[in-house]
């Protein structure tokens, strides 16, 4: 990508891959993330591909679902204190503020979904507004989410 024109006209975010596993047995979750995306100045990026999560579980009494980030749902600048508020949804689900960097919950079943050895694999998107974006510097953005799996 030309850099002359990124910094003109574009704000580019990477969005760090992670894993994680549940502790209980039968169930666990894989986080893929998109690897890049532009961000723009003039419409934001409104339903933005932040990747797939997939989930199996094979407890009878279902699971949930849950998400951190580790900016506080902000796109954080690598080199810059700027930072660029998103919202997240997963599976079409607004997810709840992840301003405190702890846990929140997605989804919850209480029953059997999502066996092994298909599971399901759900949509993450994000909503970056663009005045949140105007006016920021160039260069590259990036969160981390991790997704956890709790078996009931």
């Amino acid at each position: 990508m030309n850099t002359s024109y990124l910094l003109k006209r574009l704000t580019y975010f990477l969005l760090g891959i992670s894993l994680a596993y549940s502790s209980a047995a039968l169930g666990s979750v894989t986080y893929n993330s998109t690897s890049s995306f532009s961000l723009s100045y003039a419409t934001g990026n409104p339903n933005q591909d932040f990747g797939t999560v997939q989930i199996q579980s094979d407890n009878p009494n279902g699971w949930v679902l849950k998400v951190r980030s580790a900016q506080a749902g902000n796109l954080a600048h690598a080199s810059h204190p700027s930072t660029i508020p998103y919202t997240l949804t997963v599976n079409g689900i607004l997810v709840g503020n992840l301003a405190s960097g702890t846990d929140v919950e997605v989804m919850t079943t209480s029953t059997l979904t999502c066996a092994a050895p298909t599971g399901c694999t759900f949509p993450v998107q994000a909503t970056i507004s663009a005045n949140n974006v105007n006016g920021k510097p160039a260069g590259h953005y990036s969160d981390t989410l991790v997704f956890s799996l709790v078996n009931k």
